[in-house]
């Protein structure tokens, strides 16, 4: 029984993982750009990796593939704050447009432009999403937000990290894989969940989770049962780690939590009978291709199952 289960979640993640190549080429992209603003802010000075940090999925080692953005916190000297903070009208939308500019120099043939609370910088394989912070004594950083006529934000880069590390160690890994595969979930039904979110559920569901010191032979179970933990969250919300504010859940993924979770009750039971097939395919519903089965899918028998 369940001889296919470790071989199934293995493969998945080992898909979901991005790849050296990937990590080289994000890395590379983001040290350009902070180069580029380093060279504005702190003129005559020698660069340091120091100015910049890495932040979202990426940051917290749970992005997948396809990664299609990097979230960059630029660090600020804070006479600029002093400087931008002066200005009137929208000081946050202006700072921006200044970061952009700034940019525009280093890659002209980019389609850059100010966003929200981000300067997006539309690369070939990455877009990296700029975010320009000052840093404050406590470890938080000060964001800007352009919404509403402008205002300042807290972000908490090390909180958010440290709450998913620590669950990590509570459920032995846990829950960043379940992050990556949620993730996959979100994108491929297109549940409509914000990554941030996807990543505290997932956190606080593994810390709890009864069978969190069991290894992949469980995963099948663990997809089923996060299932099952997030219909209470629907109309409901989780808190931005290390601040006060709320992301309202709403329930217009309703429907998609429903399919999942029976999809996956179809699968586990497949699982248990070692119907590898039939279980990929019940899978593969839930997360895309991205889940493989190293068995022939024959035509005959994927009507069958259907």
């Amino acid at each position: 029984m369940w001889h296919y289960v470790i071989p199934h979640f293995d493969t998945f993640l080992r898909e979901l993982q991005l790849s050296t190549d990937d990590r080289n080429d994000a890395s590379t992209k983001a040290e350009r750009v902070a180069r580029s603003l380093f060279a504005k802010y702190y003129p005559n000075q020698t660069f340091t990796h120091d100015c910049y940090l890495p932040v979202g999925s990426y940051g917290r080692g749970t992005a997948t593939k396809p990664c299609t953005d990097l979230d960059l916190l630029f660090i600020l000297p804070n006479e600029v704050f002093a400087r931008i903070n002066a200005l009137l009208g929208n000081k946050q939308s202006q700072l921006l447009r200044e970061m952009r500019e700034t940019l525009v120099w280093t890659f002209p043939r980019t389609d850059l432009r100010a966003d929200r609370q981000v300067v997006v910088a539309p690369f070939e394989t990455y877009a990296v999403e700029i975010v320009p912070a000052f840093r404050l004594d406590d470890g938080t950083f000060l964001t800007a937000n352009s919404n509403d006529g402008g205002s300042w934000r807290i972000s908490a880069p090390f909180a958010e990290y440290n709450h998913l590390h620590a669950a990590d160690i509570a459920s032995d890994g846990k829950a960043a894989h379940l992050t990556m595969m949620a993730k996959a979930w979100n994108r491929e039904c297109n549940v409509g969940l914000k990554s941030t979110s996807i990543e505290v559920l997932a956190s606080i569901f593994a810390s709890q989770w009864i069978y969190r010191d069991k290894g992949l032979f469980w995963y099948d179970w663990m997809i089923r049962d996060f299932f099952a933990f997030l219909f209470p969250y629907l109309n409901g919300w989780t808190r931005i780690i290390g601040t006060n504010d709320l992301i309202q859940l709403g329930d217009e993924w309703r429907t998609k939590l429903e399919s999942a979770y029976n999809r996956s009750l179809k699968a586990c039971e497949y699982e248990h009978a070692d119907y590898g097939l039939a279980a990929a395919y019940e899978w593969q519903k839930i997360f895309g291709n991205q889940f493989k089965t190293t068995m022939h899918l024959i035509p005959a028998l994927a009507a069958a199952i259907r």
